[in-house]
C-alpha cells in the first residue's frame, strides 16, 4: 500500500505495481497518506507474510519500520538502501533484498516468495521479534535509546574532527602548495 507514482527516485513503484496487481493472493493498493490508509496498511501488514518495500524518493520509509514491528518479512526492492541500527542489526535475517532489475522481470518476485519455506518465514519472523524493538518509541530500549547510543558513538570522531580542523594550518590555494624549501620559493625569494 502506499503512493504509486512517486518522484524518479520512485519509478520502480509503478512498474511494481502493473506487474504484482493481477497476481493470486498478492494484494497491492495505490492510495495517498490518510488516517483510513494507515490503518488499513497497519491491518495488511500484520495479517500478511511479506511486506513489499519498493525504492522511494527517500532512502528508507517508516513503512518500512512498521513492517518490522508488524513481523511482516520486508521485501526491500532496491538497489541501495540506508537502514538504521546497521551495526546491531543483521538485515539479512530480517528482510529479503532484491535489485530493481531482477523484482521486475515478470513473475520472478513473487515466485522467490512462494519458495520461502514455512520453516524460514519463521526464522524470519523469530529474528523480526529480536529485533522489532530498536522501532518501538515506547520501548526504554527501543529507538529513543538506540538513536542516542548511535549518537554517542560519533561524539569522539566529531571531537577528533574539529580538533584536526582547528589544528591544520590554512592553504592559501590562489598561490602556490609548496611548503618546503625547494628551487620553486627561492625563485620567488630571489625576486624579491
Amino acid at each position: 500500500m502506499g503512493n504509486r507514482y512517486r518522484k524518479e527516485g520512485g519509478k520502480i513503484r509503478d512498474t511494481l505495481f502493473q506487474i504484482l496487481e493481477n497476481e493470486k493472493d498478492v494484494i497491492i493498493k495505490h492510495g495517498a497518506q490518510s488516517r483510513e490508509s494507515r490503518r488499513m496498511a497497519t491491518q495488511g501488514m500484520h495479517s500478511s507474510k511479506f511486506c513489499l518495500h519498493p525504492a522511494g524518493d527517500t532512502p528508507s520509509a517508516c513503512r518500512l519500520f512498521d513492517a518490522i514491528v508488524s513481523l511482516c518479512i520486508p521485501v526491500v526492492v532496491s538497489d541501495y538502501i540506508e537502514l538504521p541500527f546497521e551495526d546491531v542489526i543483521d538485515y539479512k535475517k530480517v528482510a529479503i533484498f532484491m535489485d530493481t532489475t531482477t523484482a521486475v522481470k515478470r513473475g520472478h518476485l513473487t515466485s522467490i516468495l512462494r519458495a520461502v519455506s514455512a520453516e524460514k518465514i519463521m526464522q524470519y519472523q523469530l529474528e523480526l521479534n529480536k529485533v522489532r524493538h530498536y522501532f518501538e518509541y515506547d520501548d526504554p530500549n527501543g529507538a529513543v535509546n538506540e538513536i542516542w547510543r548511535q549518537v554517542s558513538l560519533k561524539l569522539p570522531l566529531i571531537k577528533l574532527m574539529i580538533n584536526r580542523n582547528n589544528r591544520l594550518v590554512p592553504r592559501d590555494l590562489n598561490g602556490s602548495d609548496c611548503s618546503c624549501i625547494c628551487s620553486k620559493q627561492n625563485v620567488k625569494l630571489a625576486t624579491l
